[in-house]
């Protein structure tokens, strides 16, 4: 596995950044065009409309932000979605960690008995992955 492919490199620069970029967005703006919603969560404008027609809305806020990414197909995108539909979690089972960010479970459950912990908080992501 090369060095940039390992699970905390995934997240540390690409999954951690993407949502900070995300949270900043959100609160910087009351009103988000199409083109930054589109930049930023690396979905097609085309893709996006879509959506937004399926939500029977043309505007973009900081309301109906999140719903746009829960149908959206990139990485970033996905990854919420799975971790709604784990039931966004304050703790974190090795199959939750698995499932939201596709890892291989065996992998994620011999990091958390390594850890000797059976659940994670969202603090502890890293130190998990770390391990894989």
């Amino acid at each position: 596995m090369d060095n940039q492919d390992k699970p905390i490199n995934k997240y540390n620069y690409e999954i951690v950044p993407k949502i900070k970029e995300i949270d900043l967005l959100l609160k910087t703006n009351d009103i988000i065009s199409i083109e930054d919603t589109s930049k930023i969560l690396n979905i097609s404008q085309n893709e996006i409309i879509d959506i937004l027609i399926k939500l029977n809305t043309k505007e973009i806020n900081s309301k109906n932000f999140l719903s746009i990414m829960v149908k959206g197909s990139s990485f970033i995108c996905k990854i919420l979605k799975r971790e709604i539909e784990c039931g966004s979690p304050y703790f974190y089972t090795p199959k939750d960690i698995s499932y939201i960010y596709e890892l291989d479970y065996l992998k994620v459950k011999r990091a958390f008995d390594f850890l000797e912990i059976d659940r994670i908080s969202t603090f502890e992501i890293p130190a998990i992955l770390i391990q894989i």
